[in-house]
């Protein structure tokens, strides 16, 4: 994962609050009552990345309990709103300091870093371009909670999940497929909700009713890998579900999918030299073991 990197005028000071105690206990915790966090990928869910990187900011909520109930999460009004905390040399920095309630809180994570317009019925539009720079990144959504944290705890562990399905297409060649594959493999996923409603306060997500299907152009990972987040659903075999396009020729998969939030499905595409001899075998394993795909 890599988002813009904030410029933060505390970052030093935060540091070395949260280092000082790590060089004695395994979990931070700052001084001057302030808030420590670690953030993670939670087993089983991994989207754009195997953990998260220098630079990857997420947005903190945390509401206060109220004897034993905990508060409502709201777009604005609680405890703390949307704070920006970026991974700065290993330690999650907010950009300025934040302070522990008297109180136990519940706390939020989202990722990326984004201004919510609410926190429930929220409409998400897929990017539909995801070769595009930031597009891949821009479309996978990743959600955490932490429940009645107080100061004594140490830090806020916010083990995050994903929202979003990962499709991967991997191309390989087929025992007929002369030389190389070419440079300018191009592919597409057809027939294919584009628009979520998300609920911020339990962290879910499902297709828009009224999502119209669109198509959406994969990342290139290498020569012969593509990737895509796409919104979980179950597409009917009802139009091509994939086009491969390399040199002119258009290679169609048709082939009814369930896509799963969190969870990877691959296509594995044998191709020979062409198109009469084409020879596609379909693995769909979605599970997921140790938060590896």
């Amino acid at each position: 994962m890599k988002k813009s990197i904030f410029i933060l005028s505390v970052a030093t000071l935060l540091m070395a609050g949260c280092d000082k105690e790590m060089a004695v206990e395994q979990t931070p915790v700052a001084e001057d009552n302030q808030i420590c966090i670690e953030a993670s990928l939670g087993s089983g869910t991994r989207a754009t990345a195997t953990a998260f990187e220098d630079g990857d900011t997420i947005g903190l909520y945390a509401v206060e309990y109220n004897g034993n109930e905990a508060l409502s999460l709201q777009l604005g009004g609680n405890y703390l709103n949307n704070e920006a905390v970026t991974k700065v040399d290993g330690v999650w920095t907010p950009a300025r300091p934040i302070y522990w309630s008297e109180n136990p809180c519940d706390f939020y994570g989202i990722y990326p870093y984004q201004q919510l317009k609410g926190v429930k019925d929220i409409t998400f539009d897929l990017p539909l371009d995801q070769q595009a720079e930031g597009g891949y990144e821009a479309a996978d959504l990743l959600w955490a909670k932490a429940e009645r944290v107080s100061r004594e705890d140490g830090a806020v562990n916010l083990q995050f999940k994903h929202m979003m399905s990962r499709l991967v297409v991997e191309i390989e060649r087929g025992p007929n497929f002369e030389g190389e594959l070419p440079e300018d493999i191009v592919v597409h996923i057809y027939n294919t909700a584009t628009t979520a409603s998300v609920d911020w306060t339990i962290g879910s997500l499902e297709k828009h009713i009224n999502s119209e299907n669109k198509t959406i152009n994969m990342r290139k990972v290498d020569g012969s890998t593509f990737e895509a987040i796409v919104i979980p659903q179950f597409i009917e075999r009802v139009t091509p579900l994939v086009e491969i396009t390399m040199e002119g020729i258009a290679y169609l998969l048709e082939e009814s999918i369930s896509l799963r939030p969190g969870y990877q499905h691959t296509i594995t595409a044998t191709l020979n030299t062409s198109p009469d001899q084409e020879k596609i075998e379909i693995d769909f394993d979605g599970s997921v073991e140790d938060g590896e795909w």
